[in-house]
């Protein structure tokens, strides 16, 4: 049991992470393609890109762009207890006390600093660890701090709301509470952090130091702990953890301290400056050369699948390529051969680490290039001196390599994948007596009210339904009785793949599509 709600947290968790970096995708792309096109190169290319009034603009592109990472501390506070709690009410109370939190744990650290004369001059802050935090001077716990001031709030929240006060205060009873006591506590919090922050900032930047230091054998290791993390819908937490605190590393550009890969990354491209080696082997590259892998993986599926059925999966597979590519979203692809063939996978996740590893001894210092948009900005934008001519030469390798590994395997071993099915549908496999996979061969991408009523009655039925969830690409569900399921109809109604947790908790693949599905099923459900 006590396994079961661990897995559940971490899951919730993972999901509650994709608010801010949904946001910093968006402003990544504005930083990257206003600090591209604003700069000198560009200009001399295309001389209306040297005008005031553009400029003016660019630079304005470029300010909107940094919002997130100024500010991203502050919106993981916010967003985990929006993520994690899962009543409507508790969620706008939950983020507003995230917020709360905060900013008292920074007050009362401020407080502690101050009295003690520990404050330090605003040209010195850098190397004493600290910085200006929503207009509070304090140590510049990054996002690691927004991440504990929102675990703590979402911890304390249940307990807050459930305290029973006197009548004559009950106006502040119940969610109203939280804030309040959120204010107390997180304040008491922040002082005691000058005591524990120094040596465990140390431990971390010992860990980050020697993750630095292992150079290739490090980068190879990290992209595959981040590809295999994904058949459990845990990735998120594997990149979160390098890209935003200080086992990612730290570097001083410009002034100013930054930890972790993401944010020293977007610094670096603020600056208009190719970022260094060390850098680019911790910044998933590699992610980039599988995507166009799994295209050639898609044509070699595609062209070893039976002559009858290829009519039937080539809008699944266009789709799917076109959503990894553009999208940057793989879990379409690899969960199509995923559980037909782990060694398919290893061999994947061999080829993302492989990539992560030699990029950047190629000269490819692009960075954070996880889909077609983020090359163009991050890379071609940039100009050549971010090595994408050289990623093109590999992209366009991996696609052949991956093509005609994948074609070898299919035929040699028989391999089951999409459309070479001797029936409409595939029966489940089972992994470890954990994780059940079904594959579909032709799947219906509508997400009308249809088909969340054919889903729900799939799922046994909303009494059979204890909770919903979603996650960039999947259903998350607890369900009283997995027995009741029917898997062939989850496929029809677009379940790429199922995977069982455990005897009562499931995810059903469903691919981009699963936000507008899961609105549909709370309608149907009268959940909303």
């Amino acid at each position: 049991m006590k396994q079961k709600k661990a897995w559940s947290f971490f899951q919730s968790l993972g999901k509650a992470f994709m608010y801010p970096i949904a946001l910093l995708s968006v402003c990544g792309m504005m930083l990257g393609l206003g600090s591209g096109l604003a700069s000198e190169e560009m200009a001399k290319l295309i001389p209306v890109l040297g005008y005031p009034v553009v400029k003016s603009f660019l630079d304005f592109i470029v300010s909107l762009g940094l919002f997130a990472f100024v500010n991203l501390p502050v919106l993981f506070a916010i967003a985990i207890p929006l993520g994690l709690l899962k009543e409507k009410e508790d969620k706008a109370y939950g983020a507003f006390s995230g917020l709360v939190g905060f900013m008292a744990m920074h007050l009362g650290t401020n407080f502690y600093l101050k009295s003690h004369g520990l404050l330090v001059p605003t040209d010195q802050m850098s190397t004493h660890g600290q910085t200006i935090i929503l207009g509070i001077q304090s140590y510049n716990t990054s996002v690691l701090g927004g991440i504990v001031a929102g675990l703590m709030v979402f911890a304390m929240y249940k307990r807050i709301v459930n305290l029973r006060i006197p009548e004559s205060l009950g106006f502040y009873s119940g969610p109203r509470l939280v804030p309040i006591i959120t204010l107390v506590v997180m304040s008491v919090f922040g002082i005691i952090i000058p005591f524990v922050w120094p040596p465990f900032f140390n431990m971390f930047m010992l860990i980050g130091h020697w993750i630095s230091t292992s150079g290739p054998v490090g980068y190879f290791f990290y992209a595959v702990a981040e590809r295999v993390t994904i058949p459990f819908g845990l990735n998120h937490l594997v990149t979160s953890v390098f890209r935003f605190t200080p086992i990612g590393g730290s570097a001083i550009i410009n002034g100013e301290e930054y930890y972790g890969t993401l944010n020293m990354f977007m610094a670096y491209v603020k600056e208009n400056a190719v970022i260094p080696l060390d850098l680019a082997g911790k910044m998933e590259q590699g992610k980039l050369m599988i995507q166009y892998g799994l295209a050639g993986a898609a044509l070699a599926m595609y062209q070893t699948a039976h002559v009858q059925n290829r009519k039937a999966i080539k809008a699944l597979l266009i789709s799917a390529v076109l959503t990894v590519i553009i999208g940057g979203v793989s879990e379409p692809i690899e969960f199509l051969f995923l559980f037909v063939s782990p060694v398919l996978f290893v061999f994947h996740a061999f080829m993302n680490g492989f990539a992560n590893m030699f990029l950047p001894y190629l000269g490819v210092k692009m960075g954070f290039t996880g889909d077609l948009i983020q090359f163009i900005s991050f890379g071609v934008l940039r100009g050549a001196r971010t090595g994408w001519p050289v990623a093109v030469c590999v992209e366009i390798a991996y696609f052949f390599i991956y093509y005609m590994v994948f074609k070898w395997a299919i035929l040699k071993y028989n391999l089951m994948t999409v459309g070479r099915e001797d029936s409409d549908m595939v029966p489940s496999a089972t992994t470890a007596d954990v994780i059940t996979p079904t594959v579909q061969p032709v799947a219906n991408r509508n997400t009308d009210a249809s088909t969340a009523e054919n889903m729900i009655t799939a799922l046994g039925g909303k009494e059979n339904i204890i909770s919903l969830d979603n996650c960039v690409t999947r259903l998350r569900l607890t369900i009283k009785d997995i027995e009741a399921i029917d898997e062939a109809a989850i496929k029809k109604q677009g379940g790429i793949a199922i995977v069982k947790l455990d005897k009562n908790t499931l995810q059903v693949i469903i691919g981009t599509k699963v936000i507008a599905l899961r609105k549909d099923m709370d309608k149907c459900m009268g959940l909303c």
